[in-house]
């Protein structure tokens, strides 16, 4: 079995200056109040300050609002990731290859993550945030605190 890999490389230069189209707000809330929701999603509000700024906004500078709202929202949240692992490359049922597996999830730091575990480096809590999770098993223990 022969895997390719291939390397892909993303050209983010003058992304903005390419892309200085311009959606007029009465489309925009046109859109917006679509009752297709995928496509009333693609267009929400505007807030007042930006709508009262300019008549026009460009698909860039919305793509530039979105993703700071995007980076907001991960700063106050804790994330968690899923690996997905594609446990054949052919398409047949009930054929694993073991070796695939095995590749991916060294490849997605998942083998390397079990090892730091087993080793005995478990996820380290604040005492405050230990004591209000287990604090309620025995709070004769915690009493003194």
């Amino acid at each position: 079995m022969v895997t390719l890999y291939c390397q892909v490389t993303y050209q983010t230069e003058l992304f903005l200056d390419k892309n200085k189209d311009y959606v007029v707000a009465e489309y925009q809330e046109l859109l917006g109040a679509s009752n297709c929701s995928f496509v009333a999603g693609l267009f929400p509000p505007l807030p007042e300050e930006s709508s009262k700024s300019s008549k026009f906004s460009s698909i860039s500078s919305r793509f530039k609002q979105q993703l700071q709202s995007l980076l907001e929202t991960l700063s106050v949240t804790e994330p968690h990731y899923i690996r997905c692992v594609k446990p054949i490359n052919l398409l047949k049922p009930s054929i694993f290859e073991n070796s695939n597996i095995l590749q991916q999830l060294r490849c997605g730091g998942v083998m390397e993550a079990i090892r730091i575990s087993c080793a005995g480096y478990p996820t380290r809590k604040p005492f405050r945030e230990f004591v209000g999770r287990f604090g309620i098993l025995d709070p004769n223990v915690f009493a003194g605190r």
